[in-house]
Parts: structure tokens; C-alpha cells; sequence
């Protein structure tokens, strides 16, 4: 059994496709959905792809190996694997607030329980992402999901945990008890469904390299389990990844999102080549005023 460390979500999709191994089943534990139509790294300079390409690391995992994207899904359905994303349910709520905030006031679905059903259901038939909300739902029904499955990957984003948020890159800010899963939660979730491959991914450095972080202490708890421990593309240091993910953010939020809500209209209806023409434009502008080559 192996653990593989790597510090940045989307380069799993890659390290697990050089492991050359076909899975039936992804369980993916985050606290955020990470889903994308596949283009958005294209826009960004080559130094901030792999940590552009976080934002979809749940829609690489889903066609992974297959050359398929996630907008296939309904045509090769069976030649991608399951993906099951467990996700709090309060994050998927705020998910789901903040895809309504973009969509015209009279398309607005209004109410929380309607919002989450509403982006669940667009997950599962859009994309084939199956969203299983824990908390509140016990980790426990995935063990019997798992043990059905002859081969099947966990793929753990460690901002899923409560005890890591000091020690991730997207942590959560105070959250109430019960919000996040706990690390003895995924802890016993793994030593009762027992995967031979676990990826692990989004701690800091810093966290990484110091023996008495609560990440340490999980990887040790994991070495008792019977995994061995690898890395697979860890960060030089925490600035370098936490500058990327400004920059990045700050491209969504000042251009991408604009310019959603600017034409969201017209994508409702599968139109989208004035959203991305206008995009491209605007992404080359603002990635050389932050002082980015091309």
C-alpha cells in the first residue's frame, strides 16, 4: 500500500496516470469542488498552470487516462471511472450560493436546500460527479462502496480535515464544530476500507517538513496503517505556491467572474465563444501587468 504526497491538488490527476493503473472508483475527500469545463489553464502563464489547474482537479480525476473530458461523460460513461467527491455540506452549500450570485435574479433558485440540489444534480448529469455530502453523512456508507469495488483510488485534499486548516493552503476560516470532518474520521474511514493507493495534497511545505504538525502526525498514523510514503512534486517553499494562488485568484475574481455574469446569459443557452474570446483577451492583459511573459 502507498501513500503518495504531492503539494499541489491538480497534479494528482498526473501522478496517479504515470502509476499506470485503471481505477473502477475515485474517492476524493475536499472541502471544495474543484471542477472546471477544461480550457482554464490555457489562459495563464506557463509558471501558474499547475496551481491554475487546482480548480479542476476533480474534473481531470473523472477522465483520467481516458483522453475523455468530464462533458463526455454521458457518451463514455463507462469508460471513465466513478468519481465520488465527499464534501461537507455546508461548503457544498456555499458552492452552490456563490454559483446562484451569477446566474440572472429570475433563474435564481432562492433557497439554500434548492441551491445545493440543484448544483448536485448538475454535477451528476453534467459531469458525472457524484457529491456525497459528510458531514453530515458518516464516512462509514463509503467503506461498504469501497469494499465492492476491486480497484479504487482515495484522493485526500487535507483541507477536508478540521485539524489541517492551519496547515493547507485554502484552509477554512473558524469553522463551527460539526462543519469539517475530523482527521480520526478519515483515519478510520481508511483503516476499514483499506485503499492501496492514497493521494494526498494542498499541505504547506512547512507543514510537510515539520515532524510535530498535525500533517506529520497523520502520515505517521498512516505508516502504522501499512503505507509506504512517497512525494511526488513538492513545492520549494510555501511563498512560491501561496503567491501563485493570489494571482490567480485575484484573475477569477477581477476578470473571469465579471465576465461569467457579463455573458451568463448567452452560456445558459451552450453559447460560449464571446465569454471566451473576451477572456483570452483580457487574461493576456492582466497576466502582463502582474509582470508574467506570455
Amino acid at each position: 500500500m502507498r501513500a503518495i504526497i504531492s503539494s499541489i491538488h491538480s497534479q494528482v490527476p498526473q501522478t496517479v496516470a504515470d502509476l499506470e493503473l485503471r481505477f473502477e472508483l475515485i474517492v476524493s475527500m475536499d472541502s471544495h469542488l474543484d471542477v472546471s469545463f477544461g480550457r482554464d489553464d490555457a489562459l495563464y502563464p506557463k509558471e501558474l498552470r499547475v496551481i491554475a489547474r487546482r480548480t479542476g482537479a476533480h474534473t481531470a480525476l473523472r477522465g483520467l487516462g481516458t483522453g475523455f473530458s468530464t462533458l463526455d461523460a454521458g457518451e463514455h460513461a463507462g469508460d471513465l471511472p466513478n468519481l465520488v467527491v465527499a464534501m461537507p455540506q455546508s461548503m457544498l452549500a456555499a458552492h452552490a450560493i456563490d454559483i446562484e450570485s451569477q446566474i440572472p435574479p429570475s433563474l435564481r433558485i432562492r433557497n439554500r436546500k434548492g441551491a445545493i440540489a440543484s448544483s448536485v444534480d448538475f454535477l451528476a448529469k453534467t459531469m458525472g460527479i457524484e457529491v456525497y455530502q459528510s458531514p453530515p453523512k458518516k464516512l462509514e456508507d463509503l467503506v461498504r462502496r469501497s469494499a465492492s469495488t476491486e480497484a479504487w483510488l482515495l484522493d485526500l485534499d487535507v483541507d477536508y480535515m478540521h485539524e489541517m486548516q492551519n496547515e493547507c493552503y485554502t484552509r477554512i476560516i473558524r469553522p463551527s464544530p460539526g462543519v469539517l470532518q475530523s482527521a480520526s474520521s478519515v483515519l478510520g474511514f481508511i483503516e476499514k476500507a483499506k485503499p492501496e493507493t492514497i493521494t494526498l495534497s494542498e499541505a504547506k511545505v512547512s507543514a510537510i517538513r515539520n515532524p510535530k504538525s498535525a500533517f506529520s502526525r497523520f502520515m505517521a498514523d498512516l505508516k502504522d496503517a501499512g503505507y509506504m510514503i512517497e512525494e511526488r512534486g513538492i513545492f520549494a517553499s510555501d511563498a512560491e505556491v501561496i503567491k501563485g494562488i493570489s494571482v490567480c485568484k485575484e484573475f477569477y475574481q477581477t476578470v473571469s467572474k465579471v465576465l461569467m455574469i457579463k455573458h451568463m446569459r448567452e452560456m445558459l443557452d451552450g453559447d460560449f465563444e464571446g465569454f471566451q474570446a473576451e477572456e483570452e483577451v483580457a487574461a493576456k492583459e492582466f497576466f502582463r501587468g502582474m509582470g508574467y511573459s506570455e
